[in-house]
């Protein structure tokens, strides 16, 4: 039988400290020219870098490798990522998901059918008692 390689799709880890981002703020410039005709203005817009400071994060590790830092404030990016929620599975080889109850063992199994299914009364386990025939 094959052996599959199955991992979550990344580890992520909450830090704190003090951390920078260059973020591009867009400036407006306005002039305003004055002719025989009347008043125009020109107005001219320049993306100029900004550094922006922020106290935590989130390092998110991925089993190929890889890590990425996404701020704690980018809220829209770690929903993205799926870093807010449990990982999912992930077969190495095929890159394809994998149901959460793939890896279980027989008795887990069992249970989580029977979970939602609760025996009626009658069903459980009986007791036979043998009556000695001795006569």
């Amino acid at each position: 039988m094959p052996r599959t390689d199955i991992k979550p799709a990344f580890q992520a880890e909450y830090i704190t400290g003090n951390f920078w981002r260059m973020i591009m703020a867009i400036e407006e410039d306005v002039r305003i020219i004055t002719n025989a005709t009347g008043e125009k203005k020109i107005i001219t817009r320049k993306l100029v870098p900004k550094r922006e400071e922020f106290p935590d994060g989130y390092m998110v590790y991925f089993p190929q490798g890889h890590s990425i830092f996404i701020a704690a404030d980018d809220k829209e990016q770690l929903h993205r990522v799926g870093v807010l929620s449990d990982p999912r599975l992930v077969d190495m080889e095929s890159g394809e998901d994998v149901p959460q109850d793939y890896n279980l063992s027989p008795k887990e199994i069992v249970e989580r059918r029977t979970k939602n299914r609760p025996r009626p009364p009658g069903a459980m386990v009986e007791t036979y008692v043998e009556e000695n025939t001795d006569a």
